[in-house]
Formats: C-alpha cells, structure tokens, sequence
C-alpha cells in the first residue's frame, strides 16, 4: 500500500505533527524515515494515507507547523518526493 511520509526534524517535531493531526481527526503514525528520505542520516516522519494527505496538510498550515518535505513512499520500497 502506498504512503505518504511527512518528514521531520526531530522526534519532538514528528509528535507535534502528530498531535495536530490526531486533533484533525487524520489517521497517522510516527514512523522512522528510510535513508533515500533524510539527508541528514536517521531521522523521523509522520506517515498518513494518500486519502489523508490533502486534509494533512491543510490541518498542519492552519497550525503553523509545516513538514520538512513529502515522500511518495510506492509498493516496491522506493521514495519519490513530492511537492506540496
């Protein structure tokens, strides 16, 4: 099944994602991100469904914490950035 990973830049950051998201309503999960994901090494995200992704995303700008970016996460394992 396919994903959408919102990633993050800290574990505190990806829980804050998720509370908001949580609050929305919006099925999510804080996920560790797979290394094509982070530039930086380890690191985390928030993932949702692609159903959820839209509403995700309108919910964390109306609370002013933005994901670092967004990945198409597909069935074979790869990663594709997406713009948002």
């Amino acid at each position: 099944m396919e994903s959408y990973y919102l990633t993050c830049r800290s574990l505190t950051y990806a829980q804050k994602v998720s509370r908001a998201l949580t609050a929305a309503r919006i099925k999510n999960m804080i996920v560790r991100t797979t290394q094509s994901m982070s530039r930086e090494g380890c690191g985390y995200a928030v993932r949702v469904s692609p159903e959820g992704l839209t509403s995700a995303l309108a919910a964390l700008a109306a609370a002013s914490i933005p994901p670092k970016r967004v990945f198409l996460l597909h069935r074979g394992g790869m990663a594709e950035e997406v713009s948002f």
